[in-house]
């Protein structure tokens, strides 16, 4: 039973970071085999000091540039 809850919470981590890299525009596959074969933590704290792309940054201004037209 203990060995379930932790593969789940693990695994709650590990889409986590799949998660936040998707939404930094990073592979997010890659980020969460990398945080499945290290530690979550560590790779989420890497994750914090990495800027998104220039790609999603100017996607997420094409979509404030279109709700401040409406």
């Amino acid at each position: 039973m203990e060995l379930l809850l932790t593969v789940v919470i693990w695994g709650a981590f590990v889409y986590g970071i799949y998660k936040w890299a998707e939404s930094k525009g990073r592979n997010a596959t890659g980020w969460a085999i990398v945080g499945a074969l290290i530690s979550p933590l560590i790779v989420g704290i890497v994750l914090l000091f990495v800027p998104k792309t220039i790609e999603k940054q100017a996607e997420e201004a094409k979509q404030l540039k279109k709700l401040m037209e409406d």
